[in-house]
């Protein structure tokens, strides 16, 4: 009896094994950023007084016109993505994501004006500071949790590539700026130091 029970079990795990090794999922990429990176999502913020909307966006990237993308041509995170092969991922607030399109490519966070700090680019009105690109992450892990299961899931997201490019805002928009507190709060080796101990337990 203990052996058909052991036998049973180990039956089980096999199975399990097999339908999580089943779900062919590709490396993909998720990305974290500012203007370098954002790829439309301040394009969907309809507040957002940083917009990628000029006519010389976008002159040398698909149709040659404005495509939420900060650049002429190709983002850091399009570089990045190409060089390694690895698919260009869309943005988050783009309305044709869904989880076969994460799955397929992964998610472009990123947001013009967006930095390590919450108060960073406050007068953009709308933007994604890191911590809500931290959140935005939470909620598709659970998504995809939710369509593969949480084995499955793991396995997909260890196998993933992370990239996170910001930090400049915080400088230009923020301790630069007379009008936030942190350029009174802080000195240079201070603000530092803080922007470090931020980005620290944001990567953890």
């Amino acid at each position: 009896m203990k052996l058909n029970v052991r036998w049973s079990c180990l039956l089980c795990l096999v199975l399990i094994g097999i339908a999580i090794e089943g779900v062919q999922c590709k490396v993909v990429q998720f990305i974290f950023g500012d203007s370098l990176s954002d790829v439309g999502n301040n394009m969907y913020l309809s507040k957002s007084l940083a917009q990628a909307n000029l006519p010389f966006y976008g002159i040398d990237f698909g149709n040659g016109l404005p495509n939420g993308r900060f650049t002429n041509g190709r983002t850091v995170a399009d570089i990045i993505g190409d060089s390694t092969g690895l698919p260009r991922p869309p943005a988050f607030l783009d309305p044709s994501l869904t989880e076969d399109v994460i799955l397929e490519s992964g998610v472009n966070y990123a947001s013009g004006g967006g930095g390590i700090l919450n108060e960073t680019g406050g007068y953009f009105v709308q933007r994604f500071s890191l911590w809500k690109q931290i959140e935005l992450f939470r909620g598709t892990k659970e998504l995809i949790t939710n369509k593969l299961g949480k084995q499955a899931t793991d396995k997909f997201i260890g196998e993933a590539n992370f990239v996170v490019a910001l930090g400049s805002n915080d400088f230009i928009n923020n301790y630069l700026m007379p009008v936030y507190g942190d350029s009174w709060k802080y000195n240079d080796q201070t603000f530092v130091q803080y922007l470090m101990e931020t980005l620290q337990n944001q990567l953890l």
